[in-house]
Parts: C-alpha cells; sequence; structure tokens
C-alpha cells in the first residue's frame, strides 16, 4: 500500500509517470466550433515536420469494427468522424517523439469545417424545428429497469434518454392535497477539477494490447476495448495505477481507446496526457432545471409529488442514461409518499459531455428536494426540522415498494446536527432572521444495488504475509487499506501484515468498476469471503498436522508470530508448513465474490444494498447591501454502519463536504454567447480556496450498525456531497426571507433575491384553485 510518506514524498507512481522504451507522445487537436461538419483535414504539413510520427483522424477510427463509446447509448466516436458537436471536440491526434513537436504540428493542421447551428441550452435544444445533433439512433440497449419504471433511448430528437417512476393515483392524491406547490430550481454545470491530469499510455506487441491508464473501470474499458477493436478480451491487459482525483471524471470510457488507436498507427508505445485546460473540456457534472409539484396534507404530511427532470447531457451519453435514473429514482427524498411520479430526460446540447460526479445525480435530486420540503415547511407555518421529523421513513420501512428497508435512523442523524449547530437555540442568536440564518437538509443515496458484482482473492503466505487482490481502484479514498483491514482482521492478522496488489486486468479479480460508493460494501464482501476461505484452510492444514478437528483451532498472532491455537497450547505456523511443504513453503489462497441480484419488482431493477443519508446544516450571515454571503457554520455528518477506518470515513465526509461547498457558492462553468466555453481555464474557473472555508466546520460519523458489508459497514464516500447544498440554500432564506434557487450562491443572485428577481412565487396551487 502507499502510505502517506510515498504520496507527500513523490514516490507514488501514478498513470501519468507511465514511461516506456521508445514511448512517443500524443497531443489533440480540437474544435473551435460547438456544432460543424467536417469537410476535410489535410495534415500534411505536419506529417512533413520532423518528429512527427503519424496523424490520427476520423478516417482511422471508422475503419474499426465499432469506435463508438457510451453507456446504454454508444454515441460517441474516439475522435470526431465526420463531425464535431462541442468547443473541444477532438478532431486529430498527433503521435511525435516529444510533445514539443506534437503541439507544434497541431498547428500545422488544416481542417475544413462548415460550421452549423448550435444548440447550446435545454430550450434551444427542444425547440421546434431545432437542429439535430445526431441524425440516427444508435447501438445501445435502455437501462434495465422494474416495477413501476420505464427506460427509453433517444426518444425524441435532441434527447438522449428518458427514465419515469410512478406509483398511486398521482393527479388524484395531488387534487386531494390540502397545499400543493409547485417550484423550480436551476443547477450550474461544474468540472471535476481533478489535479491528476487524465493520462494513459499504450502499447502493443505480438498483437497483444497492454494499457497503463487512471481509469476507475479497468475491465469496463478492456471490454470497450474488445469491442472496438474486434479483439478478444485477453488480448487486453490495463493497468490501473494509483489515481490522483476522479470523483466520477474518470469512470467509463474516456479516451483509452483513441490512445490504443495512436499506439496501433505509430507501431510504437504512445503516451496522451491532458493538460488541466484538456481536462476542463472532457467532462462535467449535469446542469439542469427540476421542476417539483408537491401535495400535502393540513399538517404538514407528505401526500405526492411530481418532478420533471431535464438534464443537460452535453454532446455525447458518456454515462448520462445512469444519472437520470438514479435522480429521478431519488428526488422523493428520504420520506413517505402515497404517490409518486418522477421523469428525468437527458437533453443533448452542443456542449462539453456530462457524465458521472460524485452523488450520480444524487447532488442534483437532493437539492431540489430538500430545498422544496423546507419552503413548504415555512409556507404552511411549520418549522423545518419538525416538518423533516413527521415525514422521514423508520428504520426498515421500503424506500419504495419493491426496495430495501431504510438502514439507518433517519432522525438520530437529523438531531445530531440540530445539536452540533444549535438549531434549536437559534433565535437566540442576534441577527437571527435579519440576515443571520440556519437551514438544514438530509440528502439520500442508495449505493451498490442495479446488479454491481465483484471477485478478490487473499493470499496467505506460510509467515503470515497477506496480499489482498482485488479490482476497487485507489483514488484517494483508502480502498486498500480498507479491504486490507478487512482481510486482516477477517484472519486475525496485523494490518502491518497486509499488502493491496497492483491492479492488473490479467492477474487481479474482476470487479464491474469503482462506483457508488461499493468498495468497502461490495468489494469488502469478496475480499471478507476469500479470508474466510483463506483461514478456514489454513486451520484445516493445521487440524491435519495436529491430529485434531478445525473446530478445536483458533487462528492467531502471538509473541512466537502466526499460530494457532489449541486450547492452552500455542503452535507457531511457519514451521508446520515448512516442514510439511519445505523449500519455499507454501501459499494459501482464498476466493470470494458477490453479486447483487437482480429483482424485477424493485423499480431500478436490484434492491440496493444499502442507504446513504447525508445530514447537513448551515448557519449563515448576509449582507443585504452586497449579497456577501459568510458561513458562519457547516456541519455534515454520514453514516458508515460500522466504521472500519474511522479517519478515513470522517476524511470522505469531508472531502465530498468542501466539493459540494464549491458547487453551492462559487463553481459554474458557463459559456459566452451560448457557444464558446467562458471560463474552461484553471486561471479563470473558481473553486474554493482556503480563506472561503465556513468559520466552522464540523464533520461526524455515525454508526448506526445496519449495514450489509463487513462487521456491519456501509458506503459513505458520495454522502457528503448530498445535502450541503440544500442546506446552504434554506439557511439563506431563514437569514433574509429570499429563496435563491439557481446555484452557485453568488452575491449577485442573492441580491437578486433580496430584490424579489430570483425568487420562486409561493403559490399554493391547491388555494389558488378553491
Amino acid at each position: 500500500m502507499d502510505g502517506l510518506n510515498d504520496k507527500v514524498g513523490g514516490g507514488t507512481r501514478y498513470a501519468f509517470d507511465a514511461a516506456l522504451p521508445g514511448m512517443r507522445h500524443a497531443k489533440l487537436l480540437r474544435s473551435p466550433h460547438p456544432h460543424a461538419r467536417i469537410l476535410g483535414i489535410d495534415a500534411s504539413h505536419a506529417l512533413a515536420l520532423p518528429g512527427v510520427v503519424c496523424v490520427v483522424t476520423g478516417e482511422d477510427a471508422a475503419r474499426l469494427p465499432d469506435p463508438h463509446h457510451g453507456f446504454s447509448v454508444r454515441d460517441q466516436p474516439l475522435i470526431a468522424i465526420g463531425k464535431v458537436r462541442y468547443v473541444g471536440d477532438p478532431v486529430a491526434a498527433v503521435v511525435a517523439m516529444d510533445e514539443r513537436t506534437a503541439l507544434a504540428a497541431l498547428e500545422l493542421i488544416a481542417v475544413d469545417y462548415e460550421v452549423l447551428e448550435p444548440v447550446p441550452t435545454l430550450d434551444a435544444a427542444l425547440a421546434p424545428g431545432a437542429p439535430v445533433l445526431f441524425d440516427e439512433p444508435h447501438p445501445g440497449a435502455p437501462l434495465g429497469v422494474g416495477a413501476g419504471s420505464w427506460s427509453r433511448n433517444e426518444p425524441a430528437p435532441n434527447v438522449l434518454y428518458e427514465y419515469g417512476y410512478a406509483r398511486g393515483e398521482i393527479d388524484t392524491d395531488l387534487a386531494g392535497a390540502a397545499h400543493v406547490f409547485t417550484d423550480s430550481f436551476a443547477i450550474s454545470r461544474i468540472s471535476h477539477y481533478y489535479l491528476e491530469p487524465y493520462s494513459g499510455v499504450a502499447r502493443i506487441e505480438d498483437g497483444r494490447i497492454e494499457l497503463w491508464t487512471c481509469n476507475q473501470d479497468p475491465f469496463m474499458i478492456r471490454a470497450d476495448i474488445s469491442r472496438m477493436f474486434g479483439l478478444p478480451v485477453n488480448d487486453i491487459c490495463l493497468h490501473s495505477p494509483m489515481i490522483g482525483g476522479g470523483f466520477g471524471g474518470k469512470s467509463y470510457c474516456k479516451l483509452e481507446p483513441l490512445i490504443v488507436l495512436m499506439a496501433m498507427k505509430a507501431r510504437a508505445p504512445v503516451r496522451l496526457a491532458l493538460t488541466l485546460d484538456e481536462s476542463l473540456l472532457t467532462l462535467t457534472k449535469h446542469a439542469g432545471v427540476l421542476t417539483l409539484t408537491t401535495g400535502v396534507d393540513a399538517e404538514g404530511r407528505l401526500i405526492a409529488r411530481r418532478s420533471e427532470l431535464k438534464l443537460d447531457g452535453g454532446a455525447y451519453a458518456d454515462a448520462s442514461a445512469m444519472v437520470a435514473l438514479k435522480a429521478a429514482y431519488r428526488v422523493t427524498g428520504p420520506y413517505r409518499w402515497k404517490s409518486v411520479f418522477s421523469r428525468a430526460s437527458i437533453i443533448r446540447t452542443t456542449t462539453i459531455p456530462a457524465g458521472s460526479y460524485r452523488g450520480f445525480g444524487g447532488t442534483q435530486a437532493s437539492y431540489a428536494s430538500e430545498c422544496q420540503i423546507d419552503m413548504i415547511a415555512r409556507r404552511i407555518g411549520l418549522d423545518p426540522y419538525e416538518m423533516r421529523r413527521r415525514n422521514l421513513l423508520d428504520v426498515g420501512e421500503p424506500f419504495a415498494p419493491g426496495d430495501s428497508g431504510m438502514d439507518s435512523d433517519l432522525r438520530r442523524g437529523l438531531d445530531e446536527v440540530c445539536r452540533r449547530l444549535g438549531y434549536h437555540e437559534r433565535s437566540q442568536h442576534p441577527g437571527h432572521r435579519n440576515g443571520r440564518g440556519m437551514g438544514l437538509a438530509i440528502g439520500i443515496k442508495d449505493g451498490g444495488g442495479t446488479g454491481n458484482h465483484a471477485q478478490a482473492t487473499v493470499t496467505v503466505s506460510h509467515t503470515g504475509a497477506v496480499t489482498v487482490s482485488a479490482a476497487t481502484t485507489e483514488i484517494g479514498q483508502g480502498a486498500g487499506s480498507t479491504l486490507c483491514r478487512i482481510a486482516t482482521r477477517t484472519l486475525g492478522l496485523p494490518l502491518a501484515n497486509a499488502r493491496y496488489a497492483p491492479i492488473d486486468t490479467d492477474r487481479t479479480p474482476l470487479n464491474n468498476g469503482t462506483h457508488v460508493s461499493c468498495g468497502t460494501t461490495v468489494t469488502g464482501t469478496a475480499v471478507q469471503r476469500a479470508a474466510e476461505d483463506a483461514r478456514a484452510q489454513i486451520l484445516e492444514f493445521a487440524a491435519e498436522q495436529l491430529q485434531c478437528p478445525a473446530a478445536d483451532l483458533t487462528l492467531e498472532e502471538s509473541g512466537q508470530g502466526w499460530a494457532v491455537r489449541r486450547g492452552a497450547d500455542l503452535h507457531p505456523l511457519a514451521p508446520l508448513i515448512m516442514s510439511w511443504f519445505g523449500g519455499v513453503g507454501y501459499v494459501f489462497i482464498g476466493r470470494g465474490g458477490i453479486k447483487v441480484p437482480y429483482d424485477e419488482r424493485s423499480p431500478v431493477r436490484a434492491r440496493n444494498l444499502f442507504w446513504m443519508p447525508s445530514w447537513a446544516g448551515a448557519e449563515v450571515e448576509i449582507d443585504r447591501e452586497t449579497g456577501r454571503l459568510r458561513v458562519l457554520q457547516l456541519i455534515v455528518g454520514g453514516d458508515a454502519g460500522h466504521a472500519i477506518d474511522m479517519a478515513s470515513c470522517v476524511g470522505q465526509i469531508a472531502g465530498a463536504a468542501l466539493q459540494a461547498y464549491g458547487l453551492s457558492l462559487f463553481e459554474e462553468l458557463r459559456y459566452r454567447d451560448g457557444a464558446q466555453p467562458e471560463n474552461a481555464d484553471p486561471r479563470a474557473y473558481r473553486v474554493p480556496m482556503a480563506s472561503d472555508l465556513p468559520d466552522r466546520f464540523d464533520c461526524f460519523v455515525e454508526e448506526h450498525g445496519m449495514g450489509p458489508g463487513p462487521f456491519g459497514a456501509k458506503g459513505l464516500g458520495e454522502s457528503g456531497m448530498l445535502a450541503v447544498t440544500a442546506a446552504l440554500a434554506n439557511a439563506i432564506e431563514d437569514a433574509t426571507g429570499a429563496r435563491v434557487t439557481t446555484t452557485p450562491f453568488t452575491g449577485e443572485r442573492i441580491l437578486a433575491a433580496l430584490d424579489g428577481l430570483d425568487t420562486v412565487v409561493p403559490m399554493d396551487q391547491r388555494s389558488a384553485a378553491e
């Protein structure tokens, strides 16, 4: 395992550091137009430049068996074929002896474009007669869904995907509610802004592909390359070293197939490393508009909710379909309802593609849902805290018919936020509701479901040295350390005995990717089962040597080293093993696996393995003259079930919470005149700085002990993202009476809300109809 000293001292190796003998270097020529047809590419002058090896274009890609990728909808070519659909779309790739030459060659490539009308916004893309980004449907199957849900690929022009879920009699229940409110919320497009540039190195030897990449999904990438190039998977090997931040931006297929194609054409190893500027043009979090219509009874009990979510998917599919499904399903929040209708559409626009981002649709859904819960409470004269307590799901209560029950005490976490924030004493604070206020929010996200699976091996040597092998990638979340803790705790050995093996698809057991906070719960369960298998083998071996039943033995670490105990007698294992096997000894190889089963009775076709609640509270102070917001307190908590490594759990919540803090107050990737990226530059793109931190920032971890993972654990890596934005918005309204409905909550937007220019009219539609 890479330790802290290796990271800070520069010893840790990333994909960026990969270097091979004879390696060439690549750079990408990107489209300056948001929408254009490629009439021709003249690379002759670039090819004449000394040091240039080759140029790859869409003509090369078009010769592949299947040159497109995308989750559910395969619409993105590995390099533009015939058309570009956003500013930054790769048009040509130069391979040269060094990066300087490759960059110089880009300037010598002439591209003849026929500029087409862009569709830069949701409204433009959906307008009658709008230019379409694609003329024909694409390969790929709609996501499988279960009871009450529907899933459609490309149902209308410029609509990539639609997911819907319904239960109950939505129209009847809204009509019978005491109060009905409709509110819309807009969330901005933001960058993943990871610090390690997206990079990879490929080489082809004897027809076999070997690839070093910073992608979170080595086996998914192997499958994509196999399909795209028409090669068997055992002719492809991926190495996945430490990843320097990803947050979803390095999941699913990205540039790996293009790197492979360049290595094939160059007949040499090829390295492509993006700059941070280019990373900003590769993938974003979905912007969108979420409109919720919610009915409540006279006591503030939730009755029915109709949700319409329009998310900006940008130019290509990436993982948008799954984001839509998750956002629409989660938008009901952690509450009970009589009826629900949710629909999410991914709209194609001529902008940077959007894909998975930490929270995977849950951030957008929790933001809109928790803002409206707060707004309704204030409109009907109910404390927002009481409104939530009255409607929260109980422990064991299903999130939806056919789905799993709630495995956290939601009220307990809410009360802990209130205690730490001083929420119930807020009226005693000077300036409360006169520029100073508090807000609460509870986010929810499912984890580990939708058919996740993992395999693992745990190898134990004759000395008790443990090697854990699994394909959960290390992105800074401490996956390797946690999985080693699970193995050694199961074996009864010290953590110092264990190491996490490098990921190599030729040798590492398969899993389906590092997603949905499933590393501890799903891969961890596979590791625990592998360790149990190894432990059983060790005890069986020792029992044969000692001529006793295995049930009489226990495995432990003692002053004499690794040993088995039989009653009062301790028998060191190393001598037992060496005396039987001799030579170099022996290794016990334990194997384990897990597959979350599909279940058609569940709306998302699999009962979710665990639930990730996020409790957040904020206290803010607003300058009414300037709109300046000062965050006095930010409190964020999550439920780990059981914290295998408490420090890592706290760090995960803190990191996610501060990402959400950036989304809430600063981050917005903007377009100028709807066509050109305005701040897709690390010098212009605003992220939080140390001076922006809250005056008081407090994170806590609950251990409710109901997780399905090892020792009662469950994932929480994304949970810190979910509730922060709504808590801040709710605190702003508590402080000023004004509601800001568009992120980020800049001073200008706060002033506009104070002036009544950006507020949602608090209309009770039921009362108005009467």
